[in-house]
């Protein structure tokens, strides 16, 4: 600890410094240089001055303190004050059921000329069982350093505390059907007599209805599945299984952890209706995939006979208060009770081998395509951009970037993506652009030929292909200084303006230097840091026989690692070696260099090869729930067994396709 506390006043110290040698520098600059350079080196300072006096702080909070079993609390991981927050890892919650979560929350506050500035998450949690339990402090990651939250502590009972207006376990029972008049046409329906069939009473009084928007369609079309709970008995109900979807692209309709309350008619009687999930599914392969059940378990509540037939005179008082603090304990009867709803099969056509194109990578939907160029004329020594956008309706989020037939001359670069959709519409509408970097080593006029995007209609059951407008672009000779150079990334390389500006002036060079120094300096002492870290020996009873069997275990499971960080809960490492071994798996079985692998690549490859549509459309989706994983703050704890299940099934798949 004391380590950790030297080794954060000697980086404040070099910052100062920095700062201070800035400072000094400006001086200089304001002598021999404009004052546009001038105002950098004054930004540079007060950067400087802003990392050593903002510290980001990491806190937790969970509210109420304090619930019964039934209830739910919220738990709240905040980062405040920081410049950049790439990583928030929440503690294992493995005692509570995740209702909703994680949901990001970010803004600024001001208070008496103070401004905080905060970003975190949140989760809706309901208890597995009653006691005291302390979660544990989460790790984020925050302005190149490690934060830790405090930990906290909930204290979960029997008895309802009434402070959680929000709860989810309570909402399908808070609004009861017996306030509705057209339901209180019958009180026998919540009434229980000696003798008569309660699981049949509560049969046909409660249960669970999947609606679905239709039993058949292509591979790629969407299907709308609704979970209904109708309900003509008082009772608190809870989610105890959601289903999983495996085999489908899942975009939710709902918020998560709200339910929606209606009065339907169905066979002649009226029931509350609460929505439990309505999502949309993308089948991302064919024949008769089944729709898991979901789970819901029940707190029911009857009046017995004997006890109604004493209160005969106050009814109506008795029904519009019908709680169990009004009612004692020997004129009720409470049943738990978990419906289950019943499977639903779907039946998921192949896409029409005949007329299908080769440039067919998996689109359906209907679609439109867009081209432009960021600028029609540039030099040999700068880059081009080409914009290439697809808009329209279908399975728009695994609509991949499409083939740009290059005229020869052209140096073109891995393209960039950003997407603007409405994924609450069905099927998802919007539009994707794709930005494709490129150079030319040569002047002259080069013509991009038409751009074609081909798809299929699944309304009208056939391929469809639209094509751009050619474009022509004039490339002019520069000064003769390198090209500038894109990377698969979109980083600019090569000789820059700057690096000539250093060159002339001599005072740069000093400037450069000193930062250098400061630089290896604090990379020293991140080192000698690491030396206070134990490595990790090998144990004196691990003999050949073991490490033969996990040599053995490497070569037959290629998720060896991810397998290993999963089962250790090592959220963050999973995704990043899950992410490793299956590019590397790609690679090695579609014979695609590693470095140069990326997901355009490897559906072209997968497609030679003779992998199934269905198997490339899968492989899109894992990476790109990766790559999510990977870049965003946040590391999905209750994802990793369901991304390692898809990951080996992609593997399983290939082995058994190609050689």
């Amino acid at each position: 600890m004391l380590m950790n506390v030297q080794f954060s006043t000697t980086i404040n110290t070099i910052f100062s410094l920095a700062a201070l040698l800035s400072f000094i520098f400006v001086i200089i600059i304001m002598i021999l240089q404009s004052k546009k350079l001038c105002f950098s080196f004054i930004l540079l300072t007060v950067v400087c001055q802003y990392t050593v006096l903002a510290q980001a702080s990491f806190s937790a909070k969970i509210s109420p303190g304090s619930i019964g079993k039934n209830e739910t609390a919220e738990l709240r991981l905040i980062i405040d004050n920081a410049r950049q927050v790439d990583q928030i890892i929440p503690p294992s919650l493995n005692n509570f059921i995740i209702l909703s979560g994680p949901n990001q929350e970010s803004g600024m506050e001001s208070y008496n000329g103070a401004t905080r500035q905060y970003i975190g998450i949140t989760y809706q949690l309901k208890p597995k069982s009653t006691g005291k339990f302390t979660i544990a402090g989460a790790l984020a990651k925050a302005d190149g350093k490690t934060l830790k939250s405090n930990p906290v502590t909930l204290v979960v009972t029997n008895q309802s505390q009434g402070t959680n207006p929000n709860n989810t376990s309570r909402a399908l029972g808070h609004l009861s059907p017996f306030s509705e008049p057209a339901v209180q046409s019958s009180f026998n329906d919540f009434i229980i007599k000696k003798g008569e069939n309660l699981a049949e009473k509560i049969n046909k009084n409660i249960f669970i209805k999947v609606d679905v928007s239709k039993y058949s369609c292509y591979v790629g079309e969407p299907v709308v599945v609704t979970y209904k709970l109708y309900t003509r008995l008082k009772s608190e109900s809870s989610i105890t299984k959601n289903p999983s979807f495996n085999g489908f692209s899942v975009i939710d309709l709902l918020p998560p952890g709200n339910t929606y309350y209606s009065v339907e008619k169905l066979n002649g009687r009226e029931y509350n209706v609460y929505t439990l999930r309505k999502s949309q599914l993308y089948p991302l392969q064919e024949g008769m995939v089944e729709l898991e059940s979901t789970e819901v378990e029940n707190n029911i509540h009857f009046i017995k006979e004997e006890y109604f037939n004493r209160q005969r005179n106050g009814i109506a008082d008795l029904f519009r208060e019908f709680t169990q603090t009004t009612i004692p304990a020997e004129g009720m009867h409470d049943e738990k009770v978990t419906l289950q709803s019943k499977p639903v099969l779907i039946a998921v056509k192949p896409l029409p081998v005949k007329d299908k194109s080769p440039l067919f990578k998996g689109a359906v939907g209907n679609f439109t395509i867009e081209a432009a160029l960021e600028k029609n004329n540039f030099t040999t020594d700068d880059a081009g951009k080409l914009h290439i956008a697809i808009s329209g309706e279908g399975n728009m989020t695994m609509v991949i970037a499409p083939d740009i037939p290059w005229p020869n001359g052209i140096e073109p670069y891995e393209p960039g993506e950003k997407e603007q959709l409405d994924k609450l519409t069905v099927p998802v509408s919007g539009v994707k652009v794709f930005e494709y970097p490129f150079t030319a080593t040569k002047p002259g006029n080069y013509n991009i030929p038409a751009v074609v995007f081909n798809f299929f209609d699944a309304r009208e059951g056939r391929y469809k292909t639209v094509s751009t407008k050619p474009l022509s672009v004039v490339v002019t000779k520069g000064i003769g200084s390198k090209p500038v150079k894109v990377n698969e990334n979109n980083i600019k390389t090569g000789k820059e303006p700057f690096f000539d500006l250093l060159l002339s002036n001599g005072w740069l060079i000093v400037i450069s230097l000193a930062i250098l120094a400061l630089t290896g300096l604090f990379i020293r002492m991140r080192k000698e840091k690491k030396k206070y870290i134990p490595a990790l020996q090998p144990t004196e009873n691990s003999g050949m026989h073991e490490d033969q069997k996990t040599i053995m275990h490497l070569r037959l499971n290629p998720l060896s690692l991810s397998e290993e960080k999963m089962i250790s809960q090592d959220t963050r490492g999973f995704y990043q070696a899950l992410n490793n071994e299956l590019r590397k798996f790609l690679a090695d079985k579609l014979q695609i260099p590693l470095a140069t692998i990326n997901k355009k690549r490897i559906a072209e490859e997968a497609d030679k090869k003779g992998v199934a549509v269905a198997t490339s459309l899968q492989i899109q989706q894992l990476l790109d729930d990766i790559e999510w994983q990977l870049y965003t703050p946040f590391a999905a704890e209750d994802k990793m067994q369901d991304m390692y299940n898809h990951a080996d099934f992609i593997v399983h798949a290939l082995n058994a396709t190609t050689p």
